[in-house]
């Protein structure tokens, strides 16, 4: 088994982009092609109590992710679905009887612990390979990290994350976190790194990744185009091409290439993601990506006032960002009237 891996997360996290909008036979290929292309973990959406019957990677159930499985027997890639837990209920995960999806990735707030580790039991009680994802990593300390994984590492998860939800983690940040990973989790457990790029450190951290001196087998993730909230994550096709120059030659640049150029380029044209000023300042401030993105849909703002108003922000609310909340804070800031 490698001890380096790369996961595409393209139809999960890149669905923040275009709401998830991809149609049943686009799904589809770009599932096989990037399995065609040696991808080793293939993130297929979400499970979502509201999830749409078709031409959506938000799905209500396990049994519709089926039919937009490509019919090859020869698949190679892993694949998984990501659970939200505020957004799924444990009851409605079917038992893994037809082998559709190997994993589930539960993902979690700080304030959800609780809630995730029952989820992630039931995960497990049900026949997939648990991967636990706690958002914003760099939300806890030292200690209430080691605490946490501490209560994972019991649970004996096939792979834990550290992920960098607000794109401002340094490489620095991903081994300390990583040191406490090591030291806690069973040996037999992947550790995962989930980056974003709103200060174009995705790249840079993933070399880093690429040299650890580790026994783990490892898991870093990545999205065609970089396709995803905010600035959007780290490039499939780069992370793939540094891979086989670095590492010997594994991953099919070509099939990654048509499938950015088939479907992405065009989502692209439609709505543009990737890094600006705006989603820097997010990240040099610690604030969520979506304070830029929610205020630049409905007003002109420029980069010094955009500052000037994250700053007016109370720090509770850096991380708690609802699009109502973020054209309400931005109306008292300009002082404009109902």
């Amino acid at each position: 088994m490698n001890k380096y891996n790369l996961l595409d997360c393209t139809l999960r996290d890149g669905g923040y982009i275009n709401k998830w909008k991809f149609k049943n036979e686009e799904i589809t290929d770009i599932i096989d092609n990037l399995d065609k292309a040696g991808m080793d973990y293939i993130e297929v959406g979400y499970l979502n109590r509201d999830g749409e019957e078709a031409d959506s990677t938000q799905y209500k159930t396990i049994s519709q992710i089926a039919d937009i499985m490509p019919k090859r027997k020869d698949k190679k890639s892993f694949f998984l679905a990501m659970v939200d837990v505020q957004q799924y209920s444990a009851e409605d995960l079917e038992y893994n009887n037809d082998n559709i999806i190997d994993g589930i990735r539960v993902v979690f707030y700080k304030h959800q612990i609780k809630e995730a580790i029952e989820f992630a039991k039931v995960v497990i009680e049900k026949g997939y390979k648990l991967f636990m994802q706690p958002m914003v990593t760099i939300d806890y300390s030292i200690d209430e990290y080691a605490e946490l994984i501490s209560a994972i590492a019991k649970l004996e998860p096939y792979a834990v994350s550290i992920v960098d939800s607000f794109g401002y983690m340094i490489k620095e940040d991903f081994r300390k976190y990583f040191k406490v990973l090591d030291n806690i989790l069973p040996n037999e457990t992947m550790i995962g790194f989930h980056s974003h790029n709103n200060m174009n450190l995705a790249f840079i951290t993933a070399q880093d990744v690429l040299e650890y001196n580790t026994c783990r087998r490892l898991i870093i993730d990545s999205s065609l185009y970089g396709m995803g909230r905010g600035a959007g994550n780290l490039n499939t096709e780069l992370i793939t091409n540094y891979y086989n120059m670095t590492l010997g030659y594994k991953y099919k640049i070509d099939k990654i290439m048509m499938l950015i150029s088939k479907y992405i380029m065009l989502i692209f044209k439609e709505r543009a993601w990737g890094y600006s000023p705006y989603l820097f300042l997010t990240g040099l401030h610690h604030y969520h990506p979506n304070f830029a993105c929610y205020l630049l849909e409905e007003y002109d703002v420029t980069v010094c006032e955009f500052e000037d108003f994250l700053l007016t922000i109370p720090e509770e609310m850096k991380t708690k960002c609802r699009k109502n909340y973020v054209i309400d804070m931005y109306k008292k800031y300009k002082g404009i009237q109902e």
